[in-house]
């Protein structure tokens, strides 16, 4: 009889942490709706802007979902869009055009990425910004190629959007990089701390990243090197906007102190995706989330500021996740299915 009662209790025992531990899996809202209890978001690199769209959407989403627990991770521009594909991460900020690349395989990716789906545009404005110090001997890209000069240029991380948009804006002018190091000059693959820091030391002549307005490492460099904005020209602009879909765009004259005149370039959202792997409910809700907690991420970077009713649903030639397309219809905000 003894040993019915312990084995009855050990039986108990054993079910009632299955129990826990099947309420502990997802986490629910007072109406009811469930997410996973744990979910991960990649960003971009330490202390850079894209670590703080990656915390104040995981914190939208931890504030609509409290017993949620969600991380926000380190990742790359190139690299995210494939981690998502082979569901290594639940969801990243990404590049609308460098995502796009990746769904369509088309260079740098070497094969498609099919599995992704978008979720959200989280910053509508993110800005190609061409900047040199102010005592350099050009003002545009078109003096650059025309007098051949040697420019010492950083792209960024390479395969990037900025590195894409960079060497295209050069092709616009019959201009390659190859072309570039045959004048004498170098292209470098850096952050924009370790460009400016090597601007410092007149080692590098110039930064051409995307970034939203004001770029935080642009606005920091400019307190010791005096800057300026290089056009990129009217042949650029109307290039990149034939051969990639991107907009025309307009920084606004005074968005940096060194900045007097307002400055023609071109723009690309970055927006947050995930991956078919997901369920509708799951993505319904963290779309739910950010949508419901904007004044929030308006108070965590100005570049949220851009997202609007109309702003959200423009996430370029990625297909919508279904259950993000679910809430944007369910909200008006879009009436046919992006593909």
């Amino acid at each position: 009889m003894q040993k019915k009662i312990t084995g009855m209790a050990l039986l108990l025992f054993i079910l009632s942490i299955g129990l826990f531990g099947c309420e502990e899996s997802e986490t629910k809202t007072e109406d009811g709706e469930s997410l996973p209890g744990n979910l991960t978001v990649h960003g971009g690199s330490v202390g850079g802007v894209w670590s703080l769209f990656t915390e104040g959407v995981s914190e939208a989403v931890r504030r609509e979902h409290p017993g949620t627990m969600i991380s926000a991770v380190p990742g790359t521009v190139a690299g995210n869009p494939v981690l998502v594909d082979r569901n290594e991460t639940d969801f990243a900020i990404a590049e609308s055009l460098t995502t796009m690349f990746a769904y369509e395989g088309k260079k740098p990716f070497t094969e498609k990425h099919e599995n992704i789906r978008a979720v959200a545009a989280i910053m509508p404005i993110n800005v190609f910004q061409f900047v040199a110090p102010k005592d350099i001997k050009f003002d545009s890209v078109e003096e650059i190629v025309n007098e051949t000069l040697p420019l010492r240029y950083s792209a960024g991380e390479k395969n990037a959007l900025g590195d894409i948009v960079s060497a295209s804006i050069f092709q616009s002018y019959d201009m390659t990089y190859e072309d570039m190091a045959a004048n004498g000059g170098q292209i470098h693959f850096l952050s924009g701390g370790k460009t400016f820091e090597l601007m410092r030391d007149n080692r590098v002549d110039g930064l051409g990243k995307m970034a939203p307005i004001p770029a935080g490492d642009i606005m920091e460099a400019s307190a010791n090197i005096d800057l300026k904005f290089i056009s990129l020209g009217e042949t650029a602009i109307n290039y990149l906007v034939d051969e990639f879909g991107v907009k025309p765009y307009t920084i606004p004259e005074n968005s940096y102190e060194f900045q007097q005149d307002a400055y023609e370039t071109v723009t690309s959202p970055t927006i947050l995706i995930t991956n078919t792997n997901q369920s509708e409910e799951t993505i319904y809700e963290v779309t739910k989330a950010i949508y419901n907690q904007l004044d929030y991420l308006y108070d965590v970077h100005r570049g949220f500021k851009e997202v609007t009713d109309e702003t959200i649903v423009e996430v370029g030639r990625v297909p919508l996740h279904p259950g993000a397309e679910k809430f944007y219809k369910e909200k008006g905000l879009l009436t046919d299915q992006k593909d």
